[in-house]
C-alpha cells in the first residue's frame, strides 16, 4: 500500500491508524455495544471475527492477490462453459429451484448485513456529516461492524456463481456483468487490509443495493412478473451507486494528493476513483443501451404507425386524396 505514496515522496497521513495497529496488536475493541448504534445481539459468525480480527486483517494484507488467481478461473471456467453450452447443448439446464435459492440466501445475506451496518452509517452521516462518513474509518471501532465488511469481501467471491446460472441456462452474458463481477472482487480484497474510511460507503451502498436486487432475481425466477419500472429503479440505484463512490474516492485523492488527514491509502483511492469511474461508464452505457434506445425505437414505430393509418384513412375519404395533394 506505500507503494505509491513513497513513490510520489508524501506521507499518509491519517486520523487513525487502525491499518497498522490492528495487526500489530495495538488496538483493543470496547465490547460494551450499548454503546454503538443498531441491534445488540451478536449475528451467527461475529464472535468468530471478535477473537480473531487481528490474524483476519494481516491474512487480508498477505493473501488478497489470490482474488486476481480466482479471476483468473473464473473467467476461464465461464467462457469456456459458455463455448461447450453454445456448442454441444440445444437448450440450457433450467436450474429454476436452485436459482430461486441461490437468490434468497444472497438477498437474505445482504439484508442481515444491512441491518447491522446501516444505523452506524446513518449515525455517523447525522451527527458527523457527509465528509466525516468517507474520511474516517470510526466504524472499525464496532468489532461487529468490521465483521460484516470482512463478510461482504468474501462473498465476493461465491458471488461469481451468478454467472454459472447465466451460462448453463444459456441467457445473454453481457460484457459488464462478468467484468463488474471480477473487478469488485479484487479490489474488494485488496482495500480491507488497508481499512479504509471509504469501506463504510462502499459497503452499505452494495449490501442495501443487492437486497433488492437480488431479491427481485428471486422473485423473477419464481415467476412473477413485476413492472418494467422496478428493474429500471435498480439500475438507476446501481448508477447512483457509483456516482457516489466515483466522487468520494475522488475527494480521498484530493486529499492525499495534498496531504490532509484521510483514513485511506493513496493506492486505495486511485484504484477507487479509477474502478467506480469505470463502473459508472459501464452501467450509463447498459441503462441507455436496454431502457432509452429501445423506447425511442418503440415511440418512431408508433408514430410511423399512426402515420401510415392517417394516409390510409385520407385514401380511402372521397375527399382524402385532395388533402393529400395539398399536403405534398
Amino acid at each position: 500500500m506505500s507503494l505509491l505514496n513513497n513513490l510520489f515522496k508524501m506521507n499518509d497521513i491519517r486520523y487513525h491508524y487502525y491499518y497498522r495497529d490492528i495487526p500489530a496488536g495495538n488496538y483493543t475493541w470496547n465490547y460494551d455495544y450499548s454503546k454503538f448504534p443498531g441491534l445488540q445481539i451478536m449475528f451467527p459468525g461475529e464472535i468468530f471475527v471478535q477473537n480473531n480480527t487481528r490474524e483476519i486483517v494481516m491474512a487480508s494484507n498477505n493473501y488478497w492477490h489470490l482474488s486476481i488467481y480466482i479471476s483468473i478461473v473464473y473467467i476461464i471456467t465461464i467462457f469456456s462453459l459458455k463455448f461447450i453450452m453454445n456448442k454441444y447443448f440445444v437448450k440450457g439446464f433450467e436450474l429454476r429451484r436452485q436459482l430461486i435459492i441461490w437468490n434468497w440466501l444472497l438477498a437474505i445475506f445482504s439484508l442481515m448485513g444491512t441491518v447491522r451496518c446501516l444505523p452506524e452509517f446513518i449515525h455517523v452521516l447525522k451527527n458527523y456529516g457527509f465528509f466525516y462518513s468517507y474520511t474516517q474509518n470510526t466504524y472499525v471501532q464496532d468489532i461487529r461492524i468490521n465483521a460484516w465488511y470482512w463478510f461482504f469481501t468474501l462473498s465476493k467471491a461465491p458471488e461469481l456463481i451468478d454467472t454459472m446460472f447465466i451460462v448453463l441456462r444459456k441467457r445473454r452474458l453481457i460484457q459488464l456483468h462478468w467484468i463488474h463481477h471480477t473487478l469488485t472482487l479484487i479490489y474488494s480484497w485488496f482495500v480491507f487490509g488497508d481499512v479504509p474510511s471509504t469501506a463504510r460507503w462502499m459497503v452499505n451502498m452494495n449490501l442495501f443495493v443487492h437486497t433488492l436486487m437480488y431479491s427481485y432475481y428471486a422473485l423473477t425466477a419464481m415467476g412473477y412478473r413485476l413492472p418494467r419500472q422496478v428493474n429500471v429503479t435498480l439500475t438507476t440505484l446501481q448508477i447512483v451507486q457509483m456516482l457516489f463512490g466515483f466522487y468520494i474516492h475522488i475527494d480521498c485523492l484530493r486529499l492525499k494528493l495534498i496531504e490532509q488527514p484521510c483514513d485511506v491509502s493513496l493506492a486505495v483511492a486511485l484504484t477507487g476513483f479509477s474502478l467506480y469511474g469505470l463502473f459508472f461508464l459501464l452501467f450509463m452505457n447498459f441503462f441507455i443501451r436496454t431502457y432509452i434506445i429501445p423506447s425511442s425505437k418503440k415511440a418512431v414505430k408508433v408514430a410511423m404507425a399512426n402515420g401510415n393509418a392517417i394516409f390510409k384513412d385520407l385514401n380511402n375519404n372521397p375527399n382524402g386524396k385532395e388533402v393529400i395533394k395539398k399536403l405534398q
